[in-house]
Order: structure tokens, then sequence, then C-alpha cells
């Protein structure tokens, strides 16, 4: 029987309820966890503080620091290494893109997105793992 993980998010009012929560299997579990690491800054977690990557330290800098991609690369390699060991990562990239888009009252809004591509394997089951996230950075940009 293949093993089950939870899935995020946890919903509490069910644990109350003594409810069964709901559960995914081993890749989206991982999926799900290196969403969080990318989402969450270092230092956000009081009980494990070098949980998260830098990618917020990095945030208003990227386009200053030519060395952005690298430290990101290195931050998540690191991150994945101690709070996602069941992937071997084999793969970071990361793109930078401009979105626009014009809002209701026809303002035009211009924001940097960023997307992070991690290719690896599962080390259990031998598998080839591929994740894409993508969040918004950096302040709105409006004309």
């Amino acid at each position: 029987m293949p093993q089950r993980y939870y899935q995020l998010p946890l919903r509490l009012d069910q644990v109350i309820r003594k409810q069964p929560l709901a559960v995914c299997n081993m890749k989206d579990s991982i999926a799900q966890n290196l969403h969080l690491i990318i989402g969450t800054y270092r230092g956000e977690s009081a009980y494990s503080p070098d949980f998260g990557c830098s990618v917020w330290d990095e945030e208003f800098n990227i386009t200053l620091n030519p060395r952005w991609k690298e430290n990101l690369y290195e931050s998540l390699r690191k991150a994945i290494g101690l709070f996602e060991k069941r992937l071997s990562v084999t793969d970071i990239k990361a793109y930078l893109e401009e979105k626009s888009e014009r809002t209701a009252k026809d303002r035009l809004i211009v924001r940097k997105s960023l997307r992070i591509d991690i290719t690896g394997v599962i080390r259990k089951t031998n598998e080839q793992f591929n994740f894409r996230d993508q969040m918004y950075i950096s302040p709105v940009a409006q004309q």
C-alpha cells in the first residue's frame, strides 16, 4: 500500500471535529513542501529559522545584483537538502519576467514574476521529478 501524506493546507477545523484530513501522494507532498520552502523567508519560522530560501532576501535587489540567480540556486539547494530529503536535486533554473495588465480603470500595472523550475530524482523510487512554481515579487509598478 502506498504511503499517504497530508495535503496542504491542513484543515484544523476537521481535526477538532475528528474528521479525517485530506491526503496526497508523495510527489504532491514533495511539491507542496518545495512551494513552502520557496514561499518562506529564512527566519520566518520560529521553530526552524533556517527553513526557507533567499528569494525574499534578493527580492528588491534582483536587478542590482548580478549574482542573484547563483545565490538563489545555492540557497534552494541547501534548503532542499535540509528540509526535503526525499528529493535529490539535479537542476534548478530561475526566470524573471515582467507581466503587465490593465486594471478596470485602464491603469497599467507592471509586476515582476519569478518562475522557478526544479528537477530531481525521488530517492525512494528513483523516479524523475519536475516542479515549477511562479510568484510575483517586488512592489507593483503602476502608470
